[in-house]
């Protein structure tokens, strides 16, 4: 029986559940137009299917891979207005995701990386470096007003030894238009604790499985993030682009014992980054609906935690 303490934060409601995360890499968004078709041809709908099959609760998207993509899946007047380039697409693929997913009770979560350094595109880098943090706040700000309760939290990469006083200034920003959003800043890769003052759970980045090391770290529900492809968005290196023939790494049967040590045995969260597929049938890139093998092995993962409890 668990005698695990029960969260009670703004991440409570993750305790004991599991979602999926999408990085699209940069096959297909180095140039704006096949971005806009990529982004516009997103099957939302069918995505929302697929995750309420499998008893996802959450689902976590870039909205933008800033050190392997230059462009945003959502437009932003603020952008607009400082970086002397377009880097935003047209559609608001966030906020219609989360109305697809919300009739499900499955929520949305955003990945960012808010820092002015190794971005992609250098306009960015240099158009919001400028007094930093306050641009980016004012980028991350006008985000979270537009969308409010549709995103139900945040998980930033790369704050590497950024003062405290900006991670909560970041924090702010992020959770402007719903301040019960849950927040996770990263303190780097196989780091399984809480980094900030601001983390309402721990960012849990890591290429393997380890067993959970507890339900809470200093109040921040225990989280791991895990890419089940070669690497993340699937790939085995994101930045070259996608793996034309990926596959899980993990054997059901290793990945199903995992999700169970986190999320039955320690009441906490895991999340698995997982490749999608566009419309034109590549896997990796900012696709629509999860990959045929993906499919498989999450669906058998589910039956054998929906036995564990």
């Amino acid at each position: 029986m668990n005698t695990h303490k029960r969260s009670t934060g703004r991440a409570a409601w993750m305790a004991g559940g599991w979602g999926l995360m999408h990085h699209y890499n940069k096959t297909g968004t180095d140039d704006l137009d096949t971005f806009n078709e990529q982004t516009a041809r997103f099957d939302v709908d069918a995505l929302a299917r697929q995750m309420h099959e499998l008893g996802c609760r959450w689902l976590t998207i870039c909205l933008c891979h800033n050190a392997t993509s230059r462009y945003w899946c959502v437009p932003n007047s603020t952008l607009e207005r400082y970086v002397p380039v377009p880097v935003c697409s047209h559609r608001d693929l966030i906020a219609d995701l989360a109305a697809s997913l919300a009739p499900f009770e499955i929520r949305t979560m955003v990945y960012v990386w808010p820092w002015h350094e190794s971005q992609k595109c250098k306009q960015t880098q240099e158009a919001l470096a400028v007094d930093y943090p306050s641009r980016w706040c004012e980028v991350l700000e006008e985000y979270s007003l537009r969308w409010g309760k549709q995103v139900s939290g945040w998980w930033v990469d790369g704050p590497g030894e950024e003062p405290e006083a900006n991670l909560a200034r970041l924090a702010a920003a992020l959770r402007a238009g719903n301040p019960d959003a849950a927040l996770a800043f990263n303190g780097g890769w196989g780091k399984l604790d809480k980094h900030s003052a601001s983390d309402d759970y721990c960012a849990g980045e890591h290429l393997n499985l380890p067993p959970c090391p507890g339900h809470e770290d200093i109040g921040a529900l225990r989280h791991l993030l895990n890419p089940i492809g070669g690497y993340w968005g699937g790939s085995r290196d994101m930045v070259e682009g996608v793996d034309p023939h990926p596959e899980p790494k993990f054997s059901d049967d290793r990945l199903a014992e995992a999700i169970i040590d986190w999320t039955v045995r320690n009441h906490a969260a895991i999340t698995l980054d997982v490749p999608l597929q566009h419309h034109q049938g590549t896997i990796g890139s900012l696709g629509g609906i999860l990959p045929e093998t993906y499919e498989r092995q999450l669906k058998a993962v589910a039956e054998q935690l929906t036995r564990a409890t």
